[in-house]
Order: structure tokens, then C-alpha cells, then sequence
């Protein structure tokens, strides 16, 4: 729906600026005379590869977002070498890092033993934990914090890069797990890889001694670290960023290559650029730490914090142009310390519509408070604006000059914002309220690039977050289940209202079926072994496998 509240599209000023030093600069860089390449935003979208050339073979460091950046980082690696893929290093489980790898090697060759795929022994269970069991509601946050869904005039970089609209994955399993600092020799050269676990607990870098090279991956943005992603994720642990950047300093390499950035050369010109990063990582966390044992809460330390000191700013690098303190800091009590602030009052609070009922009752009606939502949009104080329309719409949620209202309201504070996350969100959210972005449209696009193909049993094992407990009420079943994949045999077993997966066929196993993964996942039947087919459609029928979209602004 058109928009009668407009609103002048603007950028402040480093924003632009910001651009022109990463994104614009895509292209495949070499580290001087080395045989060590990064393709550099391969297409404009984040995440590097780095491309390591040895005497028999190539080694590669993380595969891009999906199957068309693998594409891409490919084509340039066909330019550099005529040579074979010999290894493949992930640094994390980010999809950003994993995602290409299919463009980039034939997974025959992976699963022939002529191409061996390196993560930490941790990378399938933390994926499957980020964007297994919690997918859908990653896959909804990405499309709003990623600027994917905004209008041509409206998109931007990500700070690091920009996020495809979506694309399909080109996810490889690897197949050598790491479970400590390990030094490997991979096509004549060696390799020393260690852990770091900063953006991510499964995340480890690369130290090549015979280059004086270092390979990291998201622990060294442009930008200051993302120590929370309001797309969602478990607690971010600042001291194992600052170990991994300690790192960096105690080896003092001559070159600096990651995942998001372009190569960085000479030792004292990475230690000076590393330093400073150290430190606004330590400033946000050490601040925030002693403002919390003061009671500071998360938007009391929001606003205590809210500034950057200047004397950190090292263009592109430590700005706030991927992490920034008010997005950041709030995470830093609720990851830390608890949710609950600390006011009773706070503990269980009341439904958000019945409050903003009675409040908009008290103000005189959503009327009313529209219009003061209004004026207070029309004077520039766009966030309040928002606020204020917010109860408005909470109380009359049929009350479109509502919705229309707070959609000019979020797009005007978003137009003020320098950080691009936090910019997307505002700008998508705004489209959301218009009627202009479909979340189901949002759901589709990420999901499918954010899914790994699951093994039978493993499908099974993520029921447990799909069983509905009212349904489930007096239910007392188990199922048996082999893999056809893999032969894998599990017991289904239902009961007080929870899923619970064993080892192996049960005794009491109403029912043994043999299913594929797809038959899993979607409707198709599956081969009875023994039983009755009755006790697999009841169980079935216990499952809500619906993906169900839902709205971020319009609740």
C-alpha cells in the first residue's frame, strides 16, 4: 500500500564512504609474490575464499554463501591454477563459509578421498543447532537484518558485504574433524591450524609459516565484531575474539588474510590495525561489564554506551558497520546475567495487546495516541513516533493509519542509521508494515538456501521439536525407524507429552518402517516392515511440520 506519510531517503555520511572501501573494491586479490589469493566479495556478496597454491595442489579457505558465490570463487580459482583442490578448510559453520563448496569440488571427489574437507570437531552440531533446529527462525531474521528484500533504491551492503535473495546451498559434509591445534602438510605446504572460537564456537584460523601468513575468518571484520546478531544467536564469548586477535599479534604475521576482508600486509601495519581492534572489543565488553555490576539494565547500558569513542575509530575496520554497541550491548546482560532485569514488575508482565489497550484507554484512544505518534514523527523524534504507534496498533490491530504511521516512522529512523544491519531491519520492517514484503517469501528464500541435506535417522532426531504437545495429550507410542540411507535403526517413542529418540529397534515398537529421508520430510509412505501402518499415521499425525511465517512488526 502506498505510503502518504513520506519519507526523504538519506544515508549519513560514512555510510556511502563505508561502501567504496569494501564492497565496490570486489575483485580476487594476491598476497604480493606469494602464491596465496583471496576472492574478495565474490559478486558483492559476503564472504572470501582464500586460495592457497602449493606444489601439488590447491588449498582452499571457506567456499562462499551458496552454489552461485562457489561459482564465482571457481572461475578465479581456474585463473590462478590449473592445479587440483586438494583440501578445503571451513573455517566455522556459518553459511557464509560452507555454502559453495559443491561449485568449487565434485563431490564425488570429496566422497572418493581426493579431496578432504576440514572442519573443528564441533561444526555439525553447532550447525545443526543455529540452523537446524532453530532454521526457520533464522531463516526469517536473515531476511530482515540482510537488506535482501528492500527495494533497489534501498539496497545496501551488510558492512562486510552484501546477502543474496537467496540461492541454492552447495553444502559438502567435511570428512577430518579437528579437536586441537593441529599442524597438517596439504600439497607440499604446511599448514598450522588453530582454534579460536570467536563469532563461533566451531571457528579456527590458519598459520602458513613458509608465507608468515595468517587466514582468519570472523574475528577481523570491517567493521567492529558482531558480538550479537539480532537475527538470533547463542552468546558470543568477546574474550575468545580477543584470544584469536592475541594470536595474530603474538606471531606478528607480514600478511593478514580472512573471510572478510581483503589482504593486509607488513607486520607492523596488521599489528597496528589488530591492536585497535582488540581494544573496541575490549572497551565494548569491559565497559559493559562494569556498568552491569552498577545495575546498569540492557537499555540503560543501550544509552550509557551508545557513542563509539572516536580514538577507536579505524576506517574500514573498527567503525560500526557490522557489530555496534546498541545491538551488541543489551546481549552482554541477557547472555550473562538473565533476561529479567530485576523488577518484579518485569517477571511475568502482561500480554503486549491487553497492556497497550489500556494504555491507549488511558491516553484517550489509539486516536489519540496516533496523533501523538504523528507529531512526535512530524518534530524528527522518529523513534518515539514509532513507539507511540505501536500501542496504537497493538490496541486497533485493524487500524491501517496505524500500520502506515509506524512503517514512516521505522523507515525515518532507518534512513538516520550508519550501521547496516540495524538499517535493514528498520527499512524491512517498514515494507512489512506496507504490505510490501511477504515473510513467506522471506521463509522460502532463506530456508532453502540455509537447509543441509539430513540423513534419515537425523530428520528424525529434529521430531522432537515438531511434536505437538496438545496433540500429543494421553499419547504413550513407539515407532521403529530404519534409515534406508544409512541402515541406521532408532525407536520413536512417545510419551508424557514429549519425543524421545533411542538407539535401535524397541520391543514394543507398534510399528517398524523403513523411510527415506525424503519420505521423512515430506508425505510419501513409507516400506512397513512389521506392525500396523495405523501407529506411523498416528504419529505423524503428532507433528507440526508446517512452516508457518509470521510478522516481526505487526504484533
Amino acid at each position: 500500500m502506498a505510503n502518504p506519510y513520506d519519507v526523504n531517503r538519506s544515508w549519513p555520511d560514512y555510510f556511502l564512504e563505508h561502501r567504496r572501501l569494501t564492497v565496490e573494491q570486489q575483485g580476487t586479490y594476491r598476497c604480493g609474490d606469494l602464491p596465496v589469493w583471496t576472492v574478495y566479495c565474490p559478486a558483492g556478496l559476503l564472504g572470501n575464499s582464500t586460495v592457497v597454491e602449493g606444489p601439488e595442489g590447491l588449498i582452499v579457505y571457506d567456499t562462499g554463501v551458496n552454489h552461485p558465490a562457489g561459482e564465482v570463487i571457481a572461475a578465479e580459482i581456474k585463473k590462478i591454477s590449473d592445479k587440483p583442490v586438494k583440501a578445503i578448510f571451513y573455517s566455522h559453520h556459518h553459511t557464509d563459509h560452507y555454502n559453495g563448496a559443491s561449485a568449487i569440488v565434485d563431490p564425488a571427489d570429496v566422497a572418493a578421498g581426493a579431496v578432504d574437507i576440514y572442519a573443528w570437531e564441533n561444526f555439525g552440531a553447532e550447525m545443526a543447532n543455529e540452523f537446524g533446529e532453530l532454521l526457520q527462525r533464522q531463516a526469517m531474521g536473515s531476511g530482515y537484518y540482510g537488506g535482501a528484500f528492500l527495494s533497489p533504491e534501498d539496497r545496501h551492503h551488510h558492512g562486510i558485504g552484501t546477502l543474496p535473495t537467496g540461492g541454492a546451498p552447495g553444502f559438502i559434509p567435511p570428512t577430518k574433524l579437528l579437536s586441537e591445534d593441529t599442524t597438517l602438510t596439504i600439497a607440499g605446504i604446511e599448514v598450522k591450524a588453530f582454534y579460536t572460537g570467536g563469532e563461533a564456537i566451531s571457528e579456527f584460523g590458519l598459520h602458513l609459516p613458509e608465507f608468515d601468513l595468517i587466514a582468519i575468518a570472523d574475528e577481523f571484520f570491517t567493521g567492529i565484531p558482531n558480538m550479537h546478531t539480532i537475527r538470533g544467536s547463542k552468546p558470543r564469548i568477546p574474550d575468545n575474539y580477543i584470544s584469536a586477535l592475541n594470536k595474530v599479534l603474538e606471531i606478528r604475521p607480514e600478511w593478514l588474510v580472512g573471510s572478510h576482508i581483503r589482504p593486509i600486509e607488513g607486520k607492523d601495519t596488521i599489528a597496528g590495525h589488530v591492536s585497535k581492534y582488540v581494544d573496541a572489543t575490549k572497551y565494548l565488553w569491559d565497559q559493559a561489564v562494569r556498568l552491569i555490576n552498577k545495575g546498569y539494565t540492557p537499555v540503560e547500558l543501550q544509552h550509557a554506551l551508545k557513542e563509539f569513542p572516536e580514538e577507536l575509530w579505524d576506517p574500514p575496520y573498527t567503525v560500526p558497520m557490522y557489530g555496534t554497541p546498541f545491538t551488541t550491548l543489551p546481549e552482554f546482560f541477557t547472555g550473562w546475567v538473565s533476561w529479567f532485569t530485576g523488577d518484579s514488575t518485569d517477571m511475568f508482565p502482561s500480554p503486549p495487546a491487553h497492556k497497550a489497550a489500556r494504555l491507549a484507554e488511558l491516553m484517550g484512544g489509539a486516536d489519540a495516541v496516533l496523533d501523538a505518534a504523528k507529531a512526535d514523527h512530524a518534530s524528527g523524534d522518529h523513534q518515539l513516533a514509532a513507539e507511540l504507534a505501536q500501542i496504537a496498533l497493538r490496541a486497533d490491530p485493524g487500524n491501517e493509519d496505524a500500520r502506515l504511521v509506524k512503517a514512516a516512522a521505522l523507515r525515518a529512523r532507518g534512513y538516520q542509521e550508519l550501521n547496516p544491519i540495524a538499517r535493514s531491519w528498520y527499512l524491512t520492517g517498514a515494507l512489512e508494515l506496507e504490505g510490501a514484503m511477504d515473510p513467506a517469501q522471506v521463509l522460502a528464500a532463506y530456508g532453502a538456501m540455509m537447509s543441509v541435506d539430513k540423513s534419515a535417522v537425523d530428520t528424525v532426531r529434529g521430531w522432537r521439536y515438531q511434536l505437538d504437545a496438545e496433540r500429543a495429550k494421553g499419547v504413550s507410542l513407539a515407532v521403529g525407524i530404519r534409515g534406508a540411507d544409512t541402515g541406521e535403526e532408532v525407536t520413536v517413542r512417545i510419551r508424557h507429552r514429549v519425543l524421545h529418540v533411542e538407539d535401535g529397534i524397541a520391543d514394543d515398537a507398534a510399528v517398524v518402517v523403513e523411510a527415506t529421508p525424503e519420505q521423512l520430510r515430506g508425505n510419501e509412505a513409507p516400506k512397513i516392515i512389521s506392525g500396523g501402518e495405523a501407529a506411523w499415521h498416528q504419529l505423524r499425525s503428532l507433528l507440526d511440520t508446517e512452516w508457518t511465517t509470521f510478522y516481526m512488526h505487526m504484533r
